[in-house]
């Protein structure tokens, strides 16, 4: 199993963080897609990562798509339960994460494209209050969960929502987000030991 991204994609180390909790051995492909003699589109047409090629050949992208997929084709160690609600639930927490980094990249590409003359405030105050919204959401999940995740134990939904803080910490270090919402930095500290967590922090 193939493994294609950057190191410092929030998606791609969603990915790498299901597959190391999962136990799941894979070889690690660095690919640079913003390089003009990337490779990506051998492997997914849009030119994006993760890319995951499987075993016999089938190659999968999209995060939110590879990392249910590894669920059903590698079923030991669940990080999504069976209850379809339950599953349903964790699934939806995923995606909220998945915004936030959404948001945050949608940032970052915004500022990088444009001379600050022209970068769209308009555009970056949407993207951010995206980002609010989600983190209180998952502080609202966080405080009312008597255990120490965003569900009834650790899944898919604290894989997104770990790599979305920590892509904030990594690209977006002004916004601060801990002192707004300290239920969240305290489960951010618990993800961040993790040695999946600790084995994939992107590097400035």
């Amino acid at each position: 199993m193939k493994l294609i991204g950057s190191l410092t994609s929030p998606y791609v180390r969603k990915i790498r963080v299901q597959l190391l909790e999962k136990e799941i051995p894979f070889e690690f492909v660095l690919e640079d897609v913003w390089q003009p003699d990337t490779t990506i589109t051998q492997f997914n047409p849009l030119g994006k990562v993760p890319c995951l090629v499987l075993d016999g050949g089938q190659v999968l992208f999209d995060s939110t798509v590879i990392s249910g997929q590894m669920e059903y084709l590698m079923p030991t160690i669940p990080l999504l339960p069976s209850n379809p609600n339950a599953r349903a639930r964790v699934r939806t927490l995923e995606v909220c994460g998945q915004g936030i980094s959404d948001a945050a990249v949608a940032i970052l590409l915004e500022n990088r494209f444009h001379e600050p003359a022209h970068v769209s405030q308009a555009w970056v105050a949407r993207q951010t209050q995206k980002i609010h919204h989600g983190l209180a959401y998952f502080q609202h999940h966080v405080a009312n969960m008597p255990g120490n995740f965003l569900t009834e134990q650790f899944s898919l939904a604290d894989v997104a929502a770990g790599c979305a803080l920590f892509y904030l910490d990594f690209r977006m270090p002004d916004l601060d987000w801990r002192k707004q919402y300290p239920a969240l930095k305290d489960y951010a500290e618990r993800l961040a030991v993790r040695p999946s967590f600790e084995a994939t922090r992107p590097q400035a």
